[in-house]
């Protein structure tokens, strides 16, 4: 499951970003140069941010658990630097590579720790974080769509075939990457891996339909090599869930149709003077948000479900049996954490990052 996830960040996330044909060695490389220093640099902070938190430091054991959490903390990254790729500095890419995966595990460790609230496949820590960081990165550093060439935002054949690569590579993996940490109760990870892969086929097929429905017959390669993967992103809270197949299937298809559409959210934001280059809004930000709305509601019509997810120990740390609505306004929380968590934390990378000593 570890090469799996490591697969995703290397191969997935590195030939997705090769869609501007301006950036295509950029969008690899770069890509590349995140995952390394990402994978090492997660180790010592671990220690960092739970030393903060209790007190002392304590060695950290280095295992394959660690090893797959390293790629979720990078995957983050990845996902912010497609909000912000091709008009930042090296020094400024580095800068985010320090700074976001310690404001990542700060969320992280309150939204899993503080308030027990279980996110198997990184729907609100992974990928909403990650896409809401890199939109702040950008508001800090001011960066507005007018003010680049437009030829530099195009695309070519070759390029949109070298993304479609890593969509496909993405789309394969994505299941593992639901399950990684999940390696300890095969029925858990089982059912992880049917659900994700369920929705991640009904998202596919619904992009599709939803992209030559919208063009009169023809597909739009942006909706295609995001939309498709919606669905792995808005399963991810509620992939450990006992759901029906049905389920499944429905919420994938609402990512993939939902995702198609939120390409209008994509021309919004430039209209605001907010730019996003890969369009993680599409693929990660709404989804991921929905993803942690959707298992909200799940917990509340059953109370059993919130049983299922990989880490129920806040049952016994909290002394206490929460409720139905407990749970669901604990989950809501979760989002507006990870929400204001990683706004403020993209503002303060953006604006250190527009320091001179940076740029």
């Amino acid at each position: 499951m570890y090469m799996d996830a490591a697969a995703m960040c290397c191969l997935g996330f590195g030939f997705l970003y090769v869609f501007s044909k301006y950036y295509v060695w950029g969008g690899v490389g770069l890509n590349f140069f995140i995952c390394g220093f990402g994978f090492l640099w997660a180790l010592p902070l671990k220690a960092i941010v739970h030393a903060i938190f209790e007190g002392e430091f304590h060695k950290l054991q280095i295992n394959m658990t660690e090893l797959t959490t390293n790629c979720h903390i990078t995957a983050a990254v990845l996902i912010s630097f497609g909000a912000f790729y091709g008009f930042t500095s090296p020094s400024q890419l580095l800068l985010v590579c320090l700074l976001e995966p310690f404001f990542m595990l700060i969320n992280e460790h309150v939204v899993v720790k503080l308030l027990h609230v279980a996110d198997a496949g990184g729907s609100l820590i992974v990928h909403m974080f990650g896409a809401f960081f890199g939109i702040a990165i950008n508001i800090a550093l001011n960066i507005k769509p007018k003010k680049l060439p437009e030829e530099h935002r195009t695309t070519s054949y070759m390029s949109d075939f070298g993304a479609m690569i890593g969509s496909i590579v993405l789309w394969v993996f994505w299941p593992s990457f639901n399950g990684a940490l999940l390696y300890n109760d095969q029925t858990l990870q089982g059912r992880v891996l049917l659900n994700t892969y369920l929705a991640i086929c009904a998202s596919c097929a619904a992009a599709f339909a939803t992209s030559s429905l919208a063009h009169r017959g023809r597909f739009e390669m942006i909706e295609i090599q995001n939309a498709t993967l919606a669905g792995g992103v808005i399963i991810g809270m509620i992939c450990p869930f006992q759901i029906d197949p049905w389920v499944s299937v429905l919420i994938g298809g609402i990512g993939g149709v939902g995702s198609s559409f939120g390409y209008a959210i994509y021309i919004f934001l430039e209209r605001l003077g907010i730019t996003d280059s890969a369009a993680v809004q599409m693929l990660h930000g709404l989804p991921g948000l929905f993803g942690g709305i959707f298992a909200a509601f799940a917990v509340l019509a059953n109370n059993d479900n919130y049983l299922y997810s990989y880490n129920n120990g806040w049952l016994l740390e909290t002394d206490s049996n929460r409720s139905r609505g407990d749970q669901f306004g604990y989950i809501v929380l979760a989002c507006c954490s990870s929400l204001a968590i990683a706004i403020a934390g993209g503002l303060i990378t953006g604006f250190a990052g527009k320091a001179a000593v940076v740029s």
